[in-house]
C-alpha cells in the first residue's frame, strides 16, 4: 500500500473543507429561495455529497433517476457533479484520518479494485481517475489511493468533473425516459443501502472478531 504519514500536515484540507461547506450551504439557501422550482435539485444536490462521502453506503443512483423527474438532465447532472466535488473536497481534509482506522483499511485490503488501482494509479493516475468516476466501479479504492499520495486535489476535481458529468447526465437522460415509479426508486434506494450496512457490519464483526482472536494468541 502506499506511503501515508498520518502526522502530515494537511490543515490546509480543513479549511478548504470548511470553505466548502460553508460556500455549499450558501450556494443551496440562495438557489433554493431564488429558484422555489429548483428545490428538488438542491436536495438532490446535498444528498449527493454524503452519497459520495467516504466509503459511503448511501446509493446516489435512486436519488439521482429521482430528481431527474424534477429537472432537465443537464441541471440533474452539474447538482449531482457539484456534490461529488464537495465530497472529494471533504474527502481531502477526512481521509488521512480514516484510511487508518481498521474499518476502512478492511474495506481496502478486501477490495479487489484497490488492489487493481494501487496497481496502475501511479502510471496514468488522471485517466484512472477518469474512468472510475465515469463506469460502474467501485470508485472509492482510486479516491483513496489519490489522498493517500497527496495527488492535486485541483487535477482530481478535473478528471471528476470529466468523469462524472457525462455519466450523470446520461443516467437522467435514462431515468426521464424510463419514468420509474418514486416508490421503486425509494426502495431500490433503501435496499442499496441495506447491503451497504451489512457489509460496513460484516466488516466491523470480522474486525472484532480478528482482535479477539490477537489478543487470546498473547
Amino acid at each position: 500500500m502506499t506511503a501515508f504519514s498520518p502526522t502530515a500536515d494537511r490543515s490546509h484540507y480543513r479549511r478548504l473543507a470548511l470553505a466548502a461547506i460553508g460556500i455549499a450551504l450558501g450556494g443551496v439557501g440562495l438557489v433554493a429561495w431564488l429558484l422555489p422550482t429548483s428545490r428538488p435539485l438542491v436536495y438532490y444536490f446535498l444528498y449527493a455529497v454524503p452519497a459520495h462521502l467516504l466509503v459511503s453506503v448511501l446509493a446516489n443512483e435512486p436519488a439521482l433517476l429521482a430528481a431527474a423527474k424534477e429537472g432537465t438532465p443537464l441541471a440533474v447532472a452539474i447538482a449531482g457533479t457539484l456534490g461529488c466535488i464537495v465530497a472529494i473536497v471533504l474527502d481531502y481534509a477526512l481521509i488521512g484520518w480514516f484510511v487508518n482506522r481498521r474499518l476502512i483499511r478492511a474495506e481496502i485490503d478486501d477490495s479487489k479494485g484497490f488492489r487493481i488501482a494501487q496497481k496502475y494509479f501511479g502510471k496514468a493516475p488522471l485517466l484512472l481517475i477518469v474512468l472510475s468516476a465515469l463506469l460502474p466501479v467501485p470508485f472509492f479504492p482510486v479516491k483513496i489511493l489519490a489522498i493517500i499520495s497527496d495527488y492535486s486535489l485541483t487535477r482530481f476535481i478535473a478528471a471528476l468533473i470529466v468523469g462524472r458529468l457525462p455519466r450523470f447526465y446520461l443516467l437522467a437522460l435514462l431515468g426521464q425516459k424510463v419514468k420509474a415509479p418514486g416508490s421503486a426508486l425509494a426502495s431500490a434506494g433503501a435496499t442499496l443501502a441495506l447491503i451497504g450496512i451489512w457489509g460496513l457490519w460484516r466488516t466491523v464483526k470480522r474486525n472484532r472478531s480478528q482482535k479477539a482472536e490477537g489478543k487470546s494468541q498473547k
